[in-house]
């Protein structure tokens, strides 16, 4: 037999089940099937050509081809859980396949054609690697092109994977959140999980080049990619863009499909940033932490004290003996006679111990990262009113080193009107990245604390990090509160008594270290001489003078 003969078997098994999956799709909530077929058909098909080739021809079975048959059904369970889990949590789906279909309708002949038909022929040109190696699968031992092949398959699954569950998550999210997702993968590109699906199969081709009609079955995946492209990508492109103002944003600062780093950069260290699971991390991190372990906990601070020398003689403790864990070192108190506060309603504090990173005006509704790299008001507080108050105000970001005090005060007296958490992901925030992922603090964890005082109102974001496990308020008294629970404390804030607050009075820590944006109004300006990039400050310490307000 032919590989074209198995070519024409293939396909009419296929047009038998799409046409047959037409009728059964009667409305909207049979589109499930569809999605289902998609995804379970291309392993399906796979499995039938290495079926027919067996019974027809050569019974025997070599294991490049049973491994990479394996690997596409894996990939067909794993995308079929995500669309059940999608389904069962009442989540929105593709927009390419939100039709009405009416079967026998004119109207539904045309889905029929655009829909049933176009998948059946993407499915059986997508096989082609899968048709080479199931028809002459080469030879028996794998060799390195095969090894490569896997890896790159497996970096596919794993990216693909991981989109899905953050796409998921923040659609469980619901309308209250933010309605662009731009953290975790989805902040190097806009679509992942359909980055990831390319990857996977371009890895089955270059498996595929080890058959003997391998080579030429290059156009399964071009076909593959095309389409993804042409279609579902363009569909979600135009539906983003009609009903979300984000989305437009979102475009101007995330390559659409091509990660970022894979086009301006040749750095090892952006492939390890992209792969690493930084929340992961970042959990694993705060147990180990938390353990009041006398060795274990002793190790941690005597390790990093070495490294980075933290000056310990504000502490309310001297002694590493002292510090029940690590954590507690990390987030250790200062004494209360260790800072002067002004106690002047026209002086502000500097609310944290760090370095100024940058500061300037907010031009044009942005604020700037670093060099070249500027990110949106919008996109760092997700509340219209906020944005519209602080809009062609002033901006000042502090970043909190290692060594630094990590407890966060109020630079002001007032009352607390608004808290708020903005969930992202957890990438680190020194110079380095800060130069490297564009609207890196909007795509962080971060909290937003917003103060009405006597004189002006100003706004303070607390921005998260890897290794950062939480961002404790002081109202939540609980240090080893789950995060869930913190980040609901944020969402509700305090009650009306604990609202009212003086000139640094603890806002809460950070548990292992980040970076503090400050917001203020048009009618105050910065003194460009006695505030500048790259100069340490500490709490307590003055930053405005507000006593020459503008009108």
């Amino acid at each position: 037999m032919s590989i074209l003969e198995l070519f024409f078997y293939l396909a009419f098994i296929n047009w038998s089940i799409v046409s047959c999956l037409y009728f059964v799709v009667k409305n909207d909530e049979r589109l499930f099937l569809v999605e289902m077929y998609w995804v379970m058909g291309i392993p399906f098909l796979a499995l039938c050509a290495m079926l027919i080739e067996a019974l027809l021809e050569d019974p025997s079975f070599n294991l490049r081809q049973v491994l990479v048959n394996a690997l596409v059904l894996l990939w067909g369970i794993k995308l079929s859980w995500y669309f059940y889990k999608r389904k069962k949590e009442n989540v929105k789906g593709s927009v390419y396949l939100h039709i009405e279909v009416k079967s026998g309708s004119g109207e539904g002949l045309k889905n029929y054609q655009r829909i049933f038909l176009t998948m059946g022929l993407i499915q059986i040109i997508a096989i082609a690697p899968l048709l080479s190696l199931n028809y002459l699968p080469g030879p028996s031992s794998l060799n390195p092109l095969d090894a490569f092949g896997f890896i790159l398959f497996f970096l596919g699954f794993y990216v693909e994977t991981k989109s899905d569950k953050e796409l998921l998550n923040f659609r469980l999210d619901g309308p209250s959140k933010a309605n662009v997702l731009n953290s975790g993968l989805w902040s190097y590109t806009r679509h992942p999980n359909y980055f990831g699906h390319i990857l996977q199969w371009w890895a089955l081709y270059i498996i595929a080049c080890n058959s003997v009609v391998g080579v030429w079955s290059f156009y399964g995946p071009l076909v593959m990619s095309l389409f993804i492209l042409r279609a579902p990508i363009k569909n979600i492109e135009k539906t983003m863009l009609a009903e979300f103002r984000d989305y437009e944003r979102y475009i101007n600062t995330t390559n659409k499909l091509i990660p970022d780093f894979l086009q301006n950069s040749n750095r090892f260290s952006d492939l390890v940033l992209f792969l690493t699971p930084h929340k992961q991390i970042t959990s694993f991190a705060g147990l180990i932490s938390k353990s009041e372990n006398r060795l274990l906990k002793n190790f941690l601070i005597r390790s990093f004290s070495f490294f980075y020398e933290p000056d310990l003689e504000e502490s309310t403790y001297q002694e590493i003996k002292d510090f029940p864990s690590f954590n507690d070192f990390f987030t250790r108190k200062l004494k209360p006679s260790a800072r002067k506060i002004s106690p002047s309603k026209h002086k502000v504090i500097s609310p944290v111990d760090g370095t100024i990173v940058s500061l300037g005006q907010i031009k044009k509704e942005t604020l700037v990262q670093a060099k070249k790299i500027r990110y949106g008001l919008h996109e760092l507080l997700e509340d219209k009113s906020l944005e519209k108050y602080f809009k062609n105000g002033w901006y000042v970001t502090i970043y909190l080193a290692p060594s630094n005090y990590h407890r966060i005060h109020f630079p002001l007296n007032g009352i607390i009107k608004k808290t708020k958490y903005l969930k992202g992901n957890l990438y680190s925030v020194n110079q380095k990245s800060s130069q490297k992922i564009r609207s890196l603090y909007s795509k962080n964890e971060r909290t937003l604390t917003f103060i009405q005082s006597e004189l002006i109102s100003y706004g303070l974001v607390s921005v998260g990090a890897t290794l950062v496990g939480s961002i404790v308020p002081f109202w939540n008294e609980d240090i080893n509160s789950k995060k869930e629970k913190i980040v609901d404390s944020w969402n509700e804030g305090p009650n009306q008594e604990l609202a009212v607050i003086k000139k640094g009075q603890e806002l809460g820590y950070f548990q292992l270290g980040s970076t503090v944006i400050l917001l203020f109004p048009k009618n105050v300006s910065l003194d460009n001489n006695f505030l500048y990039e790259s100069k340490p400050v500490k709490f307590g310490e003055e930053l405005l003078d507000l006593s020459k307000l503008s009108n």
